[in-house]
């Protein structure tokens, strides 16, 4: 009996499990169907500046019957396309409800209105909210930017060359956080990458950091640290000059033209160093001080002047120079705490080299100076020769390539048109009647081929080896100036190629005279002529490349009008 009680319980006990279960999937079905997906604009967190508009759409996919939002600051509000225009600004933005639209528009933004936003959306068949939410960040401009440095060797802000350089560019305080960079000047320093440290949106801090190993050129350069925000018009920026030591840079021999005898002469010498040396001038191993004048009072010198930071300018007056003054020995001694150097100076009374080359040498020299790279006279010299000849060699081929020539050559022809292959050739004509009638076919073709010979009759005395080569560039083609070929010698050839004999021309037009009175009664009524050039003087060696050749012409004769009278 026991037994039966206890399997009776046991089985109460599964149908109630199972039916605990039934209810909870059945409950969660129905939370499904009553649920919709909620999509929001813009779909992420949006920063935006005090007074500005701003604009947040939800969106379902049915029809809604409620449309209420919570906006931070100023509570929860229900909004339609119905409503009229509030005096607080906030007003339905959508297509309306029955578009499944529940929208706001701020016209202008509040400082207490940052933070989350919220739209609950109810459809017309559900009896349940849906919401979807999205972080509004009302913008607010960060503090003035930190700039920090390591101390220097020498001070706070001042270090010597070689020493390294650890910077860090923070803006606090930023809703949301700034974008920092960090500059040398104008050049960037940093890697463009910002770090963000803080608890929240509220008081975020943006920091950059970056190193460098200072150079002598860094000295008098200024670190600047800039915050760019949304809140800004413009940028916020902290700045710091650095102040590098370094010692007198080395230069090669000054060399200073154009001085004349009697006149008086001025030594200008630009020296880089940091902090400020002392100067002294030494003219053939007497010294003297900057800013005083020599024993003799002949030689004056002038006060450092600083140029700019570590750039010192000096001067010594040479009253009236003399020969001796070119041939002493001038040196500048310049020492501070960190080092020292002496450089040496030549005079000459010859005029600085003339043209590009020495105004390029010049400028060359002074711009390798300031970049910290040093080159003597021979190095100079060297690259602008060096870059001379390149131009050189770039005129030579293109000039060769234009014209033809040298490896440009190529074998080709170098006769022009109209030229002639015979030194002082005679001509005569005689017309020879065809012994027999040909046919049209046959006129046409040999017409053909005899035009052929006589049109191309030059370029085959110049051999066939000559075919298929590219012709020479003429210049003249590219400035418009055909050459005339026929004047100078060339007119002489040609002439000498067509003149005629007295006797053998009276006999040529004997003959055409008589084949024109009595045309050959053959077919199409042909008249044949035998051009034969001959040489006009034994003695003289011709300049024709071939063998003597003989060629042919076909007149075509045309019976006048009324010889077809009478023949009919």
């Amino acid at each position: 009996m026991c037994t039966g009680a206890a399997s009776g319980r046991i089985r109460m006990t599964t149908i109630t499990a199972w039916a605990c279960v039934f209810a909870v999937l059945c409950s969660s079905i129905v939370e499904a169907k009553q649920g919709q997906i909620i999509d929001i604009e813009p779909k992420k967190e949006t920063a935006v500046r005090v007074g500005e508009k701003l604009q947040i759409l939800c969106k379902a996919e049915q029809p809604l019957r409620v449309c209420r939002v919570e906006i931070p600051g100023e509570g929860s509000m229900v909004l339609s396309e119905r409503d009229k225009p509030s005096e607080d600004g906030i007003e339905y933005y959508g297509d309306g409800l029955n578009s499944g639209q529940c929208g706001v528009r701020i016209t202008k933004v509040k400082e207490t209105h940052d933070g989350m936003f919220k739209c609950s959306l109810t459809a017309i068949d559900a009896r349940q909210e849906s919401t979807a939410s999205i972080k509004i960040i009302v913008a607010r401009p960060p503090n003035k930017p930190i700039l920090l440095t390591n101390r220097g060797s020498v001070g706070s802000h001042t270090f010597r060359k070689g020493e390294k350089l650890e910077i860090s560019c923070s803006a606090p305080a930023g809703r949301p956080a700034a974008n920092v960079s960090l500059f040398l000047d104008d050049e960037l320093i940093g890697d463009d990458r910002s770090m963000f440290y803080g608890t929240h949106m509220d008081d975020s801090l943006a920091m950059q950091n970056s190193s460098r190993s200072l150079d002598w050129t860094d000295n008098g350069k200024t670190l600047r640290c800039i915050a760019n925000h949304i809140a800004l018009d413009r940028p916020k920026e902290t700045t710091m000059q650095l102040e590098v030591y370094y010692p007198p840079q080395p230069h090669e021999t000054f060399e200073r033209f154009g001085y004349v005898i009697g006149r008086q002469g001025i030594i200008n010498i630009t020296i880089y160093a940091y902090p400020k040396p002392r100067f002294t001038w030494i003219v053939d191993g007497a010294r003297i001080d900057a800013g005083q004048p020599d024993d003799s009072n002949r030689f004056q010198t002038s006060t450092p002047m600083e140029l700019a930071k570590g750039v010192w300018s000096l001067i010594l007056k040479i009253d009236s120079v003399q020969k001796s003054d070119t041939e002493k020995n001038y040196a500048l001694e310049a020492s501070n705490s960190e080092g020292s150097y002496a450089y040496k100076i030549v005079l000459s009374t010859s005029s600085e080299p003339a043209g590009p080359l020495g105004n390029l040498y010049g400028k060359l020299s002074e711009h390798m100076y300031a970049l910290g790279v040093v080159l003597d006279t021979g190095s100079i010299i060297g690259i602008v020769v060096g870059f001379l000849v390149l131009m050189l060699i770039i005129f030579v081929v293109i000039f060769a390539r234009a014209t033809g020539r040298w490896c440009f050559a190529g074998h080709s022809s170098t006769r022009n048109f109209g030229e002639s292959d015979f030194a002082d050739p005679a001509t005569s004509i005689s017309l020879l009647h065809a012994g027999k009638s040909k046919t049209t076919a046959d006129v046409v073709r040999k017409r053909s081929d005899t035009e052929s010979a006589g049109r191309y009759s030059r370029s085959e005395v110049d051999g066939a080896s000559a075919r298929g080569r590219r012709p020479r560039i003429n210049l003249s083609r590219f400035f418009g100036r055909n050459k005339d070929k026929v004047s100078g010698t060339d007119t002489d050839t040609m002439k000498t190629v067509v003149t005629v004999d007295d006797e053998k021309l009276q006999t040529a037009e004997q003959t055409v005279q008589e084949g024109r009175a009595n045309p050959p009664t053959g077919e199409s009524g042909i008249v044949y002529a035998e051009l034969d050039l001959t040489q006009q003087q034994q003695g003289v060696v011709p300049r024709r490349i071939n063998e003597d050749k003989t060629e042919y012409a076909e007149i075509l004769y045309t019976k006048p009008e009324t010889e077809e009278a009478a023949n009919k």
